[in-house]
């Protein structure tokens, strides 16, 4: 399997106590309520509503923690911090967020088919 840089499989694999097919429930789980929830932080940021922006950063955050997305965990909660102080983030912030999404989603996505339980 080729290397992660934006997840650490292993990580939600100890999660799934090393069961491969929980392992694949989970990422499934991911991929289908992901989109989702960035929607609902697109539409949050857009409205510059702090209460929204910090409740939809923080249901993404837990989900992509348990993916070991450090990055995304850390951008996350960021802009969780803003939204605490009545903050919005920098233009173009979601948009840099979208494209790390992505990139989370295209190795979720082959750690289903490919990841077996050895370190990444």
């Amino acid at each position: 399997m080729q290397t992660c840089r934006h997840i650490d499989p292993a990580l939600l694999l100890h999660a799934a106590c090393h069961d491969l097919p929980l392992f694949r429930s989970l990422c499934q789980t991911y991929l289908d309520t992901a989109p989702a929830q960035a929607t609902q932080l697109e539409l949050a940021i857009r409205n510059g509503t702090p209460q929204a922006m910090l409740h939809a950063s923080h249901g993404l955050r837990g989900s992509v923690a348990l993916l070991g997305a450090t990055a995304l965990v850390r951008r996350l909660a960021a802009l969780e911090a803003l939204a605490r102080q009545q903050h919005r983030p920098e233009p173009g912030w979601f948009d840099e967020t979208a494209l790390l999404l992505a990139e989370v989603e295209t190795e979720v996505r082959r750690s289903m088919t490919e990841y077996q339980g050895a370190p990444a």
